[in-house]
């Protein structure tokens, strides 16, 4: 998974730049979970206790989105998302999923949740 981090000066503000079908994680990151090192610190310890096999799954809902983590995978989907409407979307509106959902593996979560830390923390 490539992504990219970056500091505006004028805002003091920091973005995500992440790939197109990973948007919905680079939201996820950016809004819901910023700069909270609290919560970085209690999602990593939930990545810990995944991958020993000590839990099955950990969500965690926040207001817009939710973050689901398995002992595989993880999810970022926008709470909106949740609820089924039951239509389906034509196969041109594809690419409309990829702002609201993303998927990626536990250790590529693992690894950008970490250069996320690294990044905001030596600014």
């Amino acid at each position: 998974m490539d992504f990219e981090f970056r500091k505006d000066t004028l805002t003091d503000t920091y973005r995500v730049i992440i790939s197109m079908e990973q948007t919905a994680l680079g939201s996820w990151i950016q809004g819901t979970l910023g700069t909270d090192k609290a919560t970085i610190a209690l999602i990593q310890a939930e990545i810990d206790l995944l991958k020993a096999r000590k839990k099955q799954e950990y969500r965690l809902v926040g207001d817009e989105m939710t973050l689901t983590m398995t002992q595989e995978d993880v999810c970022a989907c926008m709470n909106s998302e949740l609820i089924d409407s039951g239509e389906e979307l034509d196969d041109d509106m594809n690419f409309y999923d990829a702002e609201t959902v993303a998927v990626c593996g536990l250790e590529d979560f693992e690894i950008i949740l970490q250069a996320w830390l690294a990044f905001f923390s030596q600014r």
